[in-house]
């Protein structure tokens, strides 16, 4: 089994066991994957801090905000990294999942424009979300849009936009099915990297009903939890060399 799967089936057991779910350790095995990460890239003088009380990092429209994991070197931030969770009432906490990580991103990539942490900083900053794999996270979800056309890549077939979304004299549109809950995660995160919000965004998806396998799938390559691995120790080992 190897660091992956480790965690997936870590998370599984702290959920179902109920104290993980209230004391917020349902991602540490996720963190030590991403603290052996940063120790092996060759970076020195590390510290990497996930407690609330210790991972504090000033905000622009907020005065700070806890990350899940903060790195700092030789008085440096090195990286910022989130890590959420979804399992269950999918609709509802995907538009509140989505809300969180916007403002997160926006909040402290307006921090770093804004010379909160130098005027040289070069800083890593992730988000990394794991999803549950269920009929309802890989089901069509129902768009439905009054006034303007929802934007492209949300519906399930592109192909009927044109016929879908014309002039409609009452200014409503027909209710059409959109993309499955996990590829709406998959954009969220692919474009939270192409519009610079985050250097790695990862989704993570996990099957319950295979738990102590700590068994797991990934959606796309670009969103993969290796891909985030790997630019995350690309950057370290250029901040590495710096030094060298």
């Amino acid at each position: 089994m190897d660091k992956i799967n480790k965690a997936v089936k870590g998370f599984w057991a702290s959920r179902l066991g109920g104290k993980g779910v209230k004391g917020g350790k349902t991602l540490d095995g996720f963190i030590s994957v991403i603290e052996q990460t940063i120790k092996d890239s060759g970076l020195k003088g590390v510290e990497i801090h996930t407690g609330k009380n210790t991972s504090q990092l000033p905000g622009y429209f907020r005065p700070h905000k806890a990350w899940d994991v903060v790195v700092i070197a030789e008085g440096k931030l090195i990286a910022a990294i989130e890590l959420k969770s979804q399992v269950g009432s999918i609709g509802n906490n995907f538009n509140n999942r989505t809300e969180e990580v916007l403002g997160s991103g926006i909040d402290l990539h307006t921090a770093i424009e804004e010379s909160a942490f130098g005027e040289d900083a070069e800083i890593f900053t992730g988000y990394l979300i794991l999803v549950e794999d269920s009929v309802k996270t890989r089901s069509s979800a129902a768009i439905g849009m009054n006034f303007f056309p929802v934007m492209e890549g949300f519906l399930d077939d592109e192909s009927i936009r044109d016929n879908i979304y014309k002039p409609k004299s009452n200014g409503k549109y027909p209710r059409v099915k959109g993309v499955s809950y996990l590829r709406r995660y998959d954009i969220l995160c692919k474009r939270l990297v192409l519009k610079n919000m985050y250097t790695a965004a990862s989704l993570i998806i996990a099957d319950e009903s295979k738990s102590n396998e700590g068994f797991y799938s990934d959606f796309s390559p670009q969103t993969s939890i290796k891909t985030f691995l790997k630019k995350l120790e690309n950057h370290c080992e250029l901040i590495a060399s710096y030094k060298s």
